[in-house]
């Protein structure tokens, strides 16, 4: 992450910033291995819809899950033509705002799905509209439908002229490490050859969220931050299926792009426990996997007086290795609840009011998934480096309480 202490220490906490450079150089590294198999590559926009210009003239498509994330993309002018159109609920009308605008393809979650699809061929004319779908496997849970509920859809669509059927769409999940994917991928590719025996799907695609681990915490690994990607690059090429693999990630392309920075505010000792209390907490802090700060992430410790910058480390030695370096503290934000600790065990060097601490790797869903209305505190600002290094405001703290109260 670019950035410098000066930068860092001027703007008020707390806030969080993103590397438009660090993002575009990661989709595009992870974009060339996908093309060795002939593959594209899709921006699930959940994980941070803010990156969505920086992104726009890299990643070929944009999953797309709510009527809201639509109107985003209505903002930023994103073309139809890059957009998927997912989301396991969808009414009626979400299905016909999407057909407006128009997105290139809408999935199907369910069978219900297909019939408010039909509802509005019908009502609108089948000749006015050509729709491209894409029916999505289950893996277990509750998204998707069954194999035989999408052989059926394919089977009505033989006649149906105004409906093409892109493909399949499967995602089992996130945070997934080593070759997980090699079973879910034998089993969806054996179905995809079943499709094209079956109904002579010669080009088909299949839209396959393989949720790559990201590293987060103290003991994951850092040093290899594309091996996950190239052995799927290798396992796909070896595999060589007939239909078109197009990837979906969020969190991969997104997570290390950004920082959280909030301030210290308070210093203290209670039964020989050392707090260091801080403006933000975790309704602003959010890492998968971080069960009640149980795992801490990498975080930097800027210090207002010196200007030096140290790297917090965990508690992982002894107490003497420990003094040499600082002294150990729980990172407690500002919320009223026992729950809210950032961090536990961390080793700091005299921490100071005002000093600031720094959170690695939260460039993916913190800024969209953080409890943050609790309490009543201000949204934060949100803040790009650009490509030349400039930062620009995206998003000025916000006041969130007039949400919380009766609106008049």
């Amino acid at each position: 992450m670019r950035n410098s202490q000066k930068e860092l220490m001027e703007l008020p906490t707390p806030f969080y910033l993103f590397d438009e450079a660090e993002c575009v150089s990661r989709a595009l590294t992870i974009k060339q291995a996908v093309k060795a198999w002939n593959g594209r590559i899709c921006f699930a926009i959940k994980a941070n819809p803010f990156l969505i210009p920086s992104l726009m003239p890299v990643v070929d498509k944009f999953e797309v899950c709510s009527p809201g994330e639509l109107d985003i993309c209505r903002k930023y002018k994103v073309p139809g033509e890059k957009i998927l159109f997912s989301g396991v609920v969808k009414t009626k009308k979400d299905i016909e705002k999407a057909i407006l605008y128009p997105v290139d393809v809408i999935t199907l979650e369910s069978v219900y799905h297909w019939e408010l699809l039909k509802e509005i061929l019908k009502e609108r004319g089948r000749n006015q509209i050509n729709i491209k779908i894409m029916p999505r496997l289950s893996s277990g849970a509750q998204f998707g439908m069954e194999k035989n509920d999408i052989c059926s859809i394919l089977e009505e669509c033989r006649s149906m002229n105004e409906v093409s059927v892109e493909g399949i769409h499967y995602f089992t999940g996130t945070q997934k490490k080593g070759r997980q994917y090699e079973k879910e991928l034998n089993l969806v590719l054996d179905f995809m050859g079943e499709l094209h025996d079956k109904f002579e799907m010669e080009n088909g695609i299949l839209e396959y969220g393989p949720g790559l681990a990201t590293p987060y915490f103290a003991g994951d690994d850092f040093e290899h931050p594309y091996e996950l990607v190239h052995n799927l690059q290798e396992f796909l090429l070896q595999k060589r299926p007939h239909w078109r693999v197009d990837i979906e990630l969020g969190r991969y392309i997104a997570a290390t792009c950004g920082s959280y920075v909030t301030s210290v505010v308070d210093v203290k000792s209670v039964e020989e426990r050392k707090y260091c209390l801080v403006d933000g907490g975790i309704h602003q802090v959010n890492y998968y996997g971080s069960n009640m700060a149980m795992r801490t992430p990498v975080i930097r410790h800027l210090k207002r007086e010196s200007g030096k910058v140290d790297k917090a480390v965990v508690y992982q030695q002894d107490m003497e290795s420990v003094a040499q370096i600082g002294q150990e503290y729980m990172v407690c934000g500002s919320l009223c609840t026992f729950a809210d600790i950032l961090a536990r065990g961390l080793v700091l060097k005299n921490p100071q009011i005002g000093d600031r601490l720094v959170f690695e790797n939260i460039g993916a869903y913190s800024v969209t998934e953080g409890s943050y209305l609790f309490l009543s505190h201000n949204l934060p600002s949100i803040y790009l480096i650009n490509s030349d290094g400039e930062i620009r405001q995206l998003r000025k703290e916000q006041e969130s309480w007039k949400i919380n109260c009766i609106d008049e």
